[in-house]
């Protein structure tokens, strides 16, 4: 055989080659899929922690309500009965300032049927930073009767309380200019919080 044809023979007997990759479109391909995983992994996190903060929020937002109906039931279920504190001395309606609200309301729960006034002294207060309701297990407190307290709510940072009497002045202590054993017309609140900014009610006596 001449050399050539020789050559020509050989070439038809190689194996043809697949198209495969070569290392540097295998390193560019696993780059890209780690820019695409880191991506989407930033995009999670941040969808995570936004949830995150959506559901603290709606929680505090639970909590303010509760604290809200709560202060609103005592204001409405007030009732005209002095109270005693733990010297025996005669207590108004009704006492109040900017910053403190003391008296008693009817509606007291009683699931186990005690014998027992269905009446209960509460006080509303702000404590570093909460809004903290007390009770007593008796209108008249005894000595031996200490108050039961409770945070109502925790992100407050400020609160007023206002009265009106029954000519429509407002007072910012209570009792104004009325007996101790009136209540007033109405009671105005303010409560400033950080998250949710200012809630003002008014509740008609």
């Amino acid at each position: 055989l001449y050399p050539h044809r020789f050559c020509a023979a050989m070439n038809g007997l190689r194996p043809k080659l697949s198209p495969g990759f070569t290392l540097v479109e295998l390193l560019v391909a696993v780059l890209v899929f780690g820019l695409l995983a880191a991506s989407a992994y930033g995009g999670l996190n941040a969808l995570s922690a936004a949830v995150g903060a959506q559901r603290d929020r709606s929680l505090a937002f639970a909590g303010l309500q509760r604290a809200v109906a709560t202060l609103d039931s005592d204001l409405r279920q007030l009732v005209s009965r002095r109270g005693r504190d733990r010297a025996g001395r005669l207590l108004p309606v009704l006492a109040g300032d900017s910053q403190i609200l003391l008296g008693r309301r009817a509606g007291r729960m009683n699931p186990a049927e005690l014998p027992r006034s269905q009446l209960q002294q509460f006080e509303w207060r702000l404590e570093q930073g909460a809004l903290v309701r007390r009770s007593w297990p008796e209108v008249d407190s005894a000595p031996d009767s200490p108050p039961t307290g409770r945070t109502v709510f925790a992100q407050v940072t400020a609160i007023e309380f206002r009265f009106r009497d029954s000519s429509g002045a407002w007072y910012r202590q209570w009792p104004a200019a009325n007996p101790p054993q009136l209540l007033p017309s109405a009671v105005e609140y303010v409560v400033d919080t950080p998250v949710f900014g200012t809630v003002r009610r008014v509740v008609a006596l």
